[in-house]
């Protein structure tokens, strides 16, 4: 899948792209597991790609400061960052499609935000259950990290034993 940067940029402005919005918890991971939880997210990619759609689908965690979201693009920059988008990319230019993942969370880094290529758009349809199974174990990396930062961090409040 390509597209063009003038193409992606009025679609994103005009926010003419297919957005899915699904909700879970971390009880919900712990139990199904990652795989389970977001295979909404990675179906309805697969089917935006299959129509050549730019798609975001975001994950919202009910009971955590976290939000997962696929998202296809053609640069490594969340939608909502279409300003620095349109500066860094040439507007005539066509460019190959990718999907990334992302998650937001003050836990996650100091930026709050971790954002990963999961594949190109084709392979990322071509080959579903494979994503699917990359994006479960990248999820629960950064599930990990932020349960660590978070233990870290109340850690630090307890009073020192001396």
């Amino acid at each position: 899948m390509e597209i063009s940067v003038e193409t992606l940029t009025e679609t994103l402005e005009e926010g003419n792209y297919n957005v899915k919005e699904f909700t879970t918890s971390l009880a919900d991971v712990a139990k199904k597991g990652s795989a389970a939880v977001l295979q909404p997210l990675v179906d309805n990619m697969a089917t935006a790609i299959q129509n050549t759609q730019l798609a975001q689908a975001n994950l919202l965690f009910s009971d955590a400061d976290i939000t997962v979201r696929l998202e296809n693009n053609v640069i490594n920059l969340p939608y909502q960052n279409i300003n620095p988008m349109k500066k860094m990319l040439a507007p005539e230019a066509t460019m190959a499609v990718n999907v990334y993942s992302i998650i937001e969370s003050p836990d996650v880094n100091v930026s709050s935000l971790r954002i990963d290529k999961v594949a190109s758009a084709d392979d990322f349809a071509n080959h579903v259950d494979e994503m699917a199974t990359g994006v479960a174990t990248w999820l629960d990396d950064k599930l990990t990290i932020i349960k660590n930062h978070e233990d870290n961090a109340e850690e630090a409040k307890q009073p020192k034993k001396s």
